[in-house]
């Protein structure tokens, strides 16, 4: 890791081994290795794909979603008590904050099962300013913020952490949204998002609700993101081992990664000329892959993509 962060400016992931145990175990030891806290997931109906979501196109479907990546309910801090007295510690320790958790649990009846989510305020507040950054450098006029602050106090703190941060920048609307209405606005009007940030665990399930509404894995990629250190970006679906060596796998997400990492690096213009490419040849329908009720390969696909961006390139 000392080598990468010495010497490179992004990592570029691929697909591991879905029958490798510790495939999983690379992503997130990079992920906290280099504290990329932000998860940025473009959604995005690409023109020739289907949206499983009726009479609506790709002038409907083109948000991002931002999802605080280290925090939350996945830090780790969970466990069981049986019948009788329990004693745990648990200790967290991010880079946002630390801490140490002292249980006595005494239960009655039937064992439990607990999980302890947590939010710092530095952690709402550097998520958010992300958010709101990325909105202002794409020209982007509203943020939705997400949370389930009716039921859980928890987030509580989130609201206030988007409050104080959303002072700074007046000329974006902002608003929130409870998780149960997000779902059901992306699946009833999705055209009326632009960016959503949202905690660790509500992030994940909109992230791939979006997936599904732009048509599936072929078209995910996303960035796992530290705007201070280096960042990683990956096609979200595995490796699809069963169909190793056949050369029909649409390898568009992973060349959609390729395009955020450019734009993340300050190559905005080639990052545009990626995506710009993978519209065309769609649009275009001469070359598709079977998941799109063609015959092409994948690196067909592929190659028509890239004489596509050196066309537009010249």
């Amino acid at each position: 890791m000392k080598n990468i962060k010495n010497s490179c400016n992004a990592i570029y992931c691929g697909t591991f081994d879905n029958s490798i145990k510790e495939s999983n175990g690379i992503t997130n030891y990079i992920r906290n290795y280099f504290d990329q806290f932000v998860c940025l997931r473009p959604v995005k109906l690409l023109p020739g794909v289907e949206s499983p979501l009726a009479n609506k196109t790709h002038n409907d479907i083109n948000f991002v979603v931002i999802r605080e990546n280290s925090e939350d309910f996945y830090v780790g801090a969970f466990g069981r008590a049986k019948n009788g007295k329990n004693k745990h510690q648990i200790g967290i320790s991010k880079n946002t904050f630390k801490a140490k958790f002292a249980l006595n649990v005494e239960t009655k009846g039937s064992e439990i099962a607990y999980q302890i989510g947590v939010l710092s305020r530095k952690g709402c507040e550097r998520i958010v300013k992300y958010a709101f950054e990325y909105a202002k450098s794409k020209n982007k006029k509203s943020i939705a913020a997400v949370d389930k602050a009716n039921l859980i106090d928890a987030y509580s703190l989130w609201r206030e952490s988007f409050n104080k941060v959303a002072k700074e920048y007046a000329g974006i609307a902002h608003e929130f949204s409870l998780i149960d209405t997000a779902v059901m606005n992306f699946i009833r009007q999705p055209e009326k998002y632009e960016i959503v940030v949202a905690p660790n665990v509500f992030g994940d399930i909109l992230s791939d609700l979006g997936t599904v509404i732009q048509g599936g894995l072929a078209f995910a990629a996303q960035g796992n993101i530290n705007p201070d250190d280096i960042s990683m970006f990956e096609p979200i679906h595995g490796s699809a081992a069963k169909l190793k060596g056949q050369g029909i796998v649409n390898p568009i997400a992973t060349i959609w990664a390729a395009s955020l990492m450019l734009d993340s690096v300050g190559q905005h213009k080639s990052s545009d000329l990626i995506l710009k490419s993978i519209e065309s040849v769609l649009k275009d329908g001469r070359t598709r892959t079977q998941d799109l009720d063609g015959q092409n390969s994948t690196s067909e696909m592929g190659g028509a993509i890239v004489d596509k961006f050196i066309e537009l390139h010249d």
